[in-house]
């Protein structure tokens, strides 16, 4: 009995897009990485950019027949055979300022993406007539696509700190908790047309939540007066990419150009609004006394930060990957009404990358696939600007990251070997301003990733 391959791969397909679907609505924004940082109270929260883990230290050129990036959607056009990843991480932090420390974790949902092979074409074509031999030499040029859909969250909002003023006859102190943010679920498809030229576009649908509560508390001998304010936020929109990726070859290196643009449209928020105050007495029993405000705005629209950005790379035969790349947000651009901070810049980022071994396949020549070892530098203008003392400071981030990949190869009964990877990555992010005393931002993240390539859709025999 023989499975018929196309219907198979239908039905994964189906399967994957619904599902996730289902489960992000179902659970509001817990699909959300978690951040606790003092810059992530800002706006629509801190901008994840999330990569893959065995690409993310070249997020314009890197793409192999099972490896794609997630920020230009021409490398879906390398894409060879149907793969599926997913991936999470765990983050350990510390918040640094003075001579106080606050520790907390993390992490959460990074990605989960399909991608299938839509059409392959080989053109025959005639370069050379071998006069000696008699005999006609052909070159054979490869055409062909790839799509992918892919769940992934582009903000996160996640932060809880408190202030305290004790300069009046009644102490009070005031505490924020925030929590949320917005994910896209998007349709990519990306185009090989010969041996140089790669096309790409996707389109998304954005949708999220956030949610800031702020409570202002007056204690005194016998009990606790709480004023609290809660606002939620529900997003909205689409999100489209457009990419382009040139390669060739000279000699024994090969070389990759890529640039992408992102941009969203109709993007609306709508904010609730409840505001009631408190009470908490000795015995911990909390009654409402009265409420201030409880209000829906109508849905307003909004303009999100459109990017751009291009990479180069740097490949000598199998051995290494060399790469450079660097992306704009275009935050100056960005406009909400729920959003009075109005002291952003745009955000420049620059990534240097290393692969020993870059290639994501075994040959057949090979006894066993070598393990790829990634390591990338990163520095990042955030879009972030706080005012201290009549100055202005930018936030600065500066990251490192080291990862591997463990490959787990089958062979088929007619000698198919198929690529599977467990992608480990280990960073370290470093948020900080020069010349000045605010909070300083330290990140330890552990990702695991898992890359299945064409696993379930090979050929069988069955007996």
């Amino acid at each position: 009995m023989r499975l018929n391959r196309f219907k198979y791969l239908r039905l994964i397909f189906l399967l994957t897009a619904i599902l996730p679907t289902i489960q992000v609505y179902s659970q509001g924004s817990s699909g959300q990485n978690l951040v606790n940082s003092p810059y992530s109270n800002y706006g629509v929260g801190e901008w994840t950019n999330t990569q893959f883990y065995h690409s993310g230290f070249s997020p314009h050129t890197f793409s192999g027949h099972y490896s794609y990036c997630l920020s230009n959607p021409a490398t879906l056009g390398t894409v060879r055979y149907a793969v599926l990843d997913m991936g999470g991480s765990f983050r350990n932090g510390a918040t640094t300022a003075g001579g106080e420390r606050f520790d907390f974790q993390g992490g959460g949902f990074e990605y989960l993406s399909l991608a299938l092979p839509v059409w392959k074409h080989v053109k025959k074509k005639r370069f050379k007539n071998d006069t000696a031999l008699n005999v006609k030499k052909w070159n054979y040029v490869p055409y062909g696509a790839s799509s992918a859909l892919t769940l992934k969250p582009l903000t996160s909002l996640g932060y809880s700190y408190y202030l305290d003023d004790n300069s009046s006859v009644l102490p009070t102190r005031t505490s924020h908790i925030g929590s949320g943010g917005i994910s896209t679920l998007q349709w990519t498809t990306g185009i090989r047309l010969g041996n140089s030229i790669q096309l790409g576009y996707g389109i998304g649908y954005l949708f999220g939540n956030t949610k800031d509560n702020a409570l202002f508390s007056v204690i005194d001998s016998l009990e606790l007066g709480i004023v609290e304010d809660a606002r939620s936020l529900k997003f909205r929109g689409m999100q489209q990419q457009a990419g382009v990726l040139f390669e060739f070859k000279m000699d024994s290196t090969y070389h990759k150009f890529g640039a992408s643009l992102e941009w969203n449209s109709s993007v609306n928020a709508t904010r609730n609004r409840l505001s009631r105050t408190l009470e908490v007495n000795s015995l911990g029993y909390t009654s409402v006394l009265d409420t201030i405000l409880n209000t829906q705005d109508v849905k307003r629209a909004i303009e999100l930060p459109s990017s751009f950005g291009f990479g180069y790379s740097f490949r000598y035969r199998r051995l290494f990957t060399a790469s450079v790349d660097w992306r704009r947000q275009s935050w100056t651009g960005y406009s909400a009404y729920f959003d009075n901070f109005n002291q952003y810049r745009d955000r420049d980022e620059w990534t240097v990358g290393f692969i020993l071994n870059p290639m994501d396949e075994k040959l057949s020549n090979e006894r066993h696939m070598k393990i790829p070892i990634r390591i990338s530098v990163g520095r990042a203008n955030s879009q972030i600007q706080l005012t201290q003392n009549n100055t202005t400071y930018g936030v600065l981030e500066d990251r490192v990251s080291i990862g591997f990949g463990i490959p787990m190869i089958r062979r088929y009964y007619d000698n198919s070997v198929i690529t599977n990877m467990l992608n480990v990555q280990f960073s370290y992010l470093n948020r900080y301003t020069k010349n000045s005393n605010l909070p300083r931002d330290e990140f330890f993240t552990i990702g695991l990733g898992f890359q299945f390539g064409d696993i379930w859709f090979a050929k069988r025999k069955y007996d």
